[in-house]
């Protein structure tokens, strides 16, 4: 333990930090995360149920909480300098199916000018292929005058994973995007693109274990922008209909290093504020504006953007009523965007959901504003 601590504590000092970031704003990150509003105007720029209808799910739920994952070792937490391109605009979207409704959300991406689609899960829904996911993704993203990569994390749908995980592994060869770790086809891999961290998991348990795959790929990480992204929820991370099963070990250690969390599966839209617990959903009192988030080791926001084009689910209002909701929706398709590195600074974000009608639901008009800001420290 001591070495590991050593080796961590030289990182350190090379870097000029002098100390391990805190799970804290930093001091330049708490103007930053005051409130002050950076918004500009970016207007230009699974169920097989019908909507309304509860699924329950067609897994047994896995276990809420990964006891055999817990530590008392602080996680190592290298310096976050590494940047990722200038303007780099990312779509999360979830549960897409192949249909008209899932092109829609597509051309929606294309016009915003996004560079990169990260898929939280369910591609194939009612006996569709995964050669008819690929079709209707290839037709408006990857074609002869229009190239915009996308990943993808398995969901609980996507039963021909071997072919979806093969297809994917093939085009990331085309696009010349080597897998930071694995490679699609084996489930949880991770990747950097433009400089952006993701660490993609199954829908399902693996052995080694979801959460310590996690943990494992984010040790060390010197991205400034890390993303987890995988397809299910627990309860009180999604306001539709999903209970409890990732447990909330993998997003305390997501939280650990300050990466944000990104999830599918319950045909709704939700961001929460910035948390400092994800179990007790901890808002950040030194970070509490809900369209100025904070990032920093232990402290991070979770997201569910799982309206792609399949179906719409109901509002749990008992969830969706909670304070460490930002934005909640549920009323039509469409993206959330989150551009990082803006204004020339390379630890700024900014973020907003329109749907296929380009309506910026996220913030909500009443805000007045058209986007949120995030904000990372060390």
């Amino acid at each position: 333990m001591s070495e590991r601590l050593s080796a961590g504590w030289g990182m350190w000092e090379r870097a000029g930090l002098g100390l391990l970031a805190a799970a804290v704003c930093t001091a330049s990150a708490v103007s930053a995360c005051s409130g002050e509003d950076h918004s500009v105007n970016n207007a230009n720029g699974e169920g097989n149920s019908s909507p309304g209808v509860y699924e329950p799910p067609s897994e047994q739920p896995e276990p809420a909480a990964d006891k055999d994952e817990a530590t008392d070792e602080a996680p190592l937490i290298a310096a976050a300098d590494t940047p990722t391109d200038p303007n780099f605009k990312v779509a999360f979207i979830g549960d897409t199916a192949s249909g008209e409704d899932f092109r829609s959300v597509l051309q929606l991406v294309k016009r915003e000018g996004a560079k990169l689609v990260v898929v939280q899960g369910d591609v194939t829904y009612d006996g569709e292929t995964p050669s008819e996911w690929f079709s209707a993704v290839d037709g408006e993203i990857n074609t002869s005058t229009t190239t915009i990569p996308y990943f993808v994390s398995k969901g609980n749908h996507d039963t021909g994973w071997s072919t979806i995980g093969s297809g994917l592994k093939s085009r990331m060869a085309t696009w010349n995007i080597p897998s930071e770790n694995n490679d699609p086809t084996k489930k949880n891999y991770s990747v950097v693109y433009k400089g952006l961290k993701i660490v993609m998991v199954s829908d399902s348990e693996t052995s080694p274990s979801r959460a310590s795959y996690v943990k494992d790929r984010l040790a060390n990480d010197t991205h400034i922008w890390k993303i987890c992204s995988w397809h299910k929820n627990m309860r009180a991370t999604n306001v539709g209909p999903k209970n409890d099963e990732m447990g909330w070990t993998i997003y305390e250690n997501c939280r650990a290093q300050g990466a944000i969390v990104a999830q599918g599966h319950s045909h709704t839209y939700s961001r929460s504020k910035t948390v400092t617990n994800d179990q007790s959903q901890t808002i950040d009192s030194t970070c509490s504006d809900p369209f100025n988030l904070c990032l920093a080791p232990g402290k991070h926001f979770f997201f569910d953007s799982s309206l792609g084009g399949h179906d719409m689910r109901p509002l749990n209002t008992t969830v969706a009523s909670k304070p460490y909701w930002a934005s909640t929706y549920v009323s039509g398709f469409g993206a959330l965007f989150i551009t990082f590195y803006v204004d020339n600074d390379p630890r700024k974000a900014r973020g907003y959901f329109k749907t296929v009608d380009n309506v910026i639901i996220d913030p909500p008009p009443s805000s007045g504003k058209t986007s949120f800001t995030i904000t990372r420290a060390p």
